[in-house]
């Protein structure tokens, strides 16, 4: 029986609990890495919550083989990859170093769990390009700039 690596992308703790498989899983944190049987995650597929994490990569799996036999990449190639996950370095390019063209382009591409994410981010190091910032809040509705006045007011207090 194969296991297969999954991954937290999210900031928070994330939980797996489905009794009928049986399955108790929790990632603490982002980058916290755990192995589950392939089909023990064949049966979670079926579960809209843990389905919903796969598919906006707040739950990442790396093995391309494995997402293509449980439905989540397509199996052409020349389609495009579904989930996509930003490392930092990717997430400072995003808010940093490409034109606003490029970003807005670029931006369409992700899920709404990786727009917060990326606001996230913006807030936590003081990015604020005013532009990128009101894309992102009509995404996701999270104003970045609010975020980093709020932050700033919080230290000081």
């Amino acid at each position: 029986m194969a296991k297969i690596k999954i991954t937290s992308t999210t900031k928070g703790e994330v939980s797996v609990i489905d009794a009928s498989i049986p399955v108790r899983i929790s990632w603490p944190n982002r980058g916290t890495t755990r192995e589950i049987e392939d089909d023990k995650l064949e049966q979670l597929m079926y579960d809209p919550g843990f389905k919903y994490m796969i598919d906006t990569g707040m739950l990442y799996i790396e093995d391309m083989a494995a997402k293509k036999k449980l439905g989540i990449e397509p199996e052409d190639a020349t389609e495009p990859v579904k989930v996509i996950v930003l490392s930092d370095v990717e997430k400072k390019k995003y808010l940093k170093d490409y034109s606003f063209e490029k970003f807005k382009e670029n931006i369409k591409k992700l899920s709404r769990e990786q727009v917060l994410d990326l606001a996230d981010y913006a807030i936590e190091h003081k990015i604020a390009d005013f532009d990128k910032s009101e894309v992102i809040a009509k995404l996701c509705g999270k104003d970045i700039i609010q975020g980093i006045k709020l932050a700033k007011a919080n230290k000081e207090d």
